[in-house]
């Protein structure tokens, strides 16, 4: 019986050690996440605030936009009709 004493005392202590932190993580459980999340809102009425009318309406910034890709190569071009049609036999 005598080593089972000693391995019983050494269980019960590590159980006493696990059982007082437990309670205290959980109680926290979030608050990095929370605290991350209320640091990125600086001003949560600034839009309401700030309202201002567009700068520039939607064919101007589709002109530019389309100017600026045809500039580099990529511009989405407006597609061609098929040259040559073909009809299936029979028809």
């Amino acid at each position: 019986m005598k080593p089972v004493l000693p391995a019983l005392c050494l269980f019960a202590v590590a159980l006493a050690g696990c059982v007082a932190t437990a309670p205290d993580w959980e109680s926290r459980h979030g608050d990095a996440v929370r605290q991350a999340r209320a640091a990125q809102v600086i001003d949560l009425d600034a839009p309401s605030r700030n309202v201002t009318p567009p700068v520039a309406d939607g064919k101007a910034t589709a002109g530019a936009q389309t100017g600026y890709a045809s500039s580099y190569g990529y511009a989405v071009k407006e597609a061609k009709p098929p040259a040559l049609v073909l009809v299936p036999a029979g028809q």
